[in-house]
């Protein structure tokens, strides 16, 4: 199985990060900047039964020239690994297998909520827009992220 953690997370080279909000169904993607400051929704893919539609994340990820991706993880409330949390890190290895780029994972606990919670602020009816909840809540997570990213490399040792 492959390490989803390869390097330090404030050694990451600048360029885009994809993000996978994954899910049983549906898996909503999104991706930052080249600067990787601000994530933006991308697009959602289905599920096609029991498969996961891994050859459109990888085509997703080289499209944009991805240098690293990162995959939700649903964690419990009070922070413990349940089977879907567990799912997620598998289907996170699987990916850091067929990629070149490190995979990381990042909690992932409200983007659902505040997905829908920006959808009814703009006035919209998140029960008729499913697949854009799934990149919003990618993109929530993506940005998390980052703005973990952008911290760590601010105070990093330089070591």
């Amino acid at each position: 199985m492959a390490d989803l953690t390869p390097i330090p997370v404030e050694q990451l080279p600048q360029g885009r990060i994809v993000g996978i909000d994954y899910g049983e169904r549906r898996i909503g993607l999104a991706v930052s900047d080249p600067l990787q400051t601000i994530a933006f929704p991308l697009v959602t893919l289905f599920r096609k039964g029991q498969a996961f539609p891994v050859e459109q994340i990888i085509a997703s990820v080289q499209e944009q020239a991805a240098v690293a991706l990162v995959v939700s993880l649903p964690l419990h409330m009070d922070g413990s690994l349940g089977d879907k949390a567990q799912a997620a890190e598998a289907f996170a290895a699987r990916l850091a297998d067929l990629l070149p780029i490190p995979v990381y994972t990042q909690d992932e606990r409200w983007t659902t909520t505040s997905a829908h919670k920006s959808l009814h602020e703009r006035g919209q009816q998140p029960s008729r827009q499913r697949d854009r909840i799934d990149q919003i809540a990618a993109a929530f997570m993506l940005q998390a992220f980052l703005d973990r990213l952008q911290y760590r490399r601010r105070h990093s040792s330089g070591s």
